[in-house]
């Protein structure tokens, strides 16, 4: 017996087969594939995860290093500061250490001319060493002031102008004779203008107490100190004494006192003014550096 259309029964078979191996390698493939991408993906944030963990790792060590070279600064800051606060300290302490060495000097020097005086008979000879003998206290007491606040930066004026009246008065004998009216704000200079301005204090007041007042008259000398502006000040001294002699003028005199006045009113800046209507006035407006700093030194 024929069995009909064994030919293609075979043949179609045969298809199947080699679809369904198709398939089979076909899907053998996909899961190779996706295997391959599970593992390269995973792989990936293997990876991944591991830069992370080194990247916060070295984030710390920096932060480590980083806490550490602050602290090593801070330390050496603190190590500077100290240099400089203890160089500061011994500037003070040498600046302080001249100007009680300047001092001491100066009243040797007043002491050696007290020593002379006691050898002069010639009045003039004996005026000449006197007022040498003020000029000098009034420079001892500036350096006396620089040397109780150390820096050296600036003193209060007005305690250096009463010291210099209250010696003035003890070394002319006045008494209640003369009285003297001080009207003064404070002001603190350097002392480049400290210096002259008691000098020029020393001079005004000596040249008052010797000449307005002749015979044991009485009078009275006013000191005063004004504030005009930002470091621009007013020193106004006037008397009612006698004044100057008639056609006398001031500015052209050729005197020691008046050529100190004039030459020391110029070292502080100042203009000066004289007038001579009723006894002695003299007006000098003078400048401070303003970017001083005082450290005062009160009375």
């Amino acid at each position: 017996m024929t069995i009909p259309n064994a030919g293609f029964i075979m043949a179609t078979s045969t298809s199947k087969e080699y679809i369904a191996d198709n398939i089979s390698g076909c899907l053998a493939i996909g899961v190779l594939q996706n295997s391959w991408l599970i593992g390269i993906t995973v792989l990936l944030l293997v990876i991944g995860g591991c830069m992370l963990l080194l990247e916060r790792i070295s984030i710390r060590e920096n932060k480590k290093v980083n806490e550490q070279q602050i602290k090593t600064l801070e330390l050496s800051i603190a190590l500077l500061k100290g240099d400089i606060d203890k160089l500061s300290t011994e500037k003070e302490c040498l600046v302080a250490e001249m100007h009680h060495r300047v001092k001491n000097n100066l009243q040797v020097l007043s002491s050696l001319i007290n020593s002379q005086l006691s050898f002069i008979d010639d009045k003039t000879g004996r005026e000449v060493l006197v007022y040498s003998k003020h000029r000098l206290y009034a420079l001892s007491l500036v350096h006396q002031k620089l040397f109780q606040q150390a820096t050296g930066a600036a003193i209060e004026m007005s305690c250096c102008i009463k010291e210099v009246v209250d010696y003035l008065i003890d070394e002319f004998k006045c008494g209640n004779r003369i009285t003297f009216d001080l009207n003064m704000v404070p002001i603190a200079v350097d002392p480049d203008t400290a210096i002259p301005f008691a000098l020029i204090i020393n001079e005004l007041a000596t040249n008052s107490l010797k000449y307005a007042f002749p015979n044991e008259a009485g009078g009275k000398i006013t000191i005063a100190l004004l504030h005009l502006q930002e470091g621009t000040y007013r020193l106004m001294f006037a008397d009612n004494g006698v004044g100057l002699p008639e056609g006398f003028d001031f500015l052209s005199a050729k005197s020691l006192g008046k050529t100190l006045i004039m030459g020391l009113s110029r070292q502080i800046r100042g203009a000066v003014t004289v007038n001579t209507v009723s006894g002695f006035e003299i007006i000098i407006d003078f400048k401070t550096k303003t970017d001083q700093q005082a450290h005062f030194v009160f009375c």
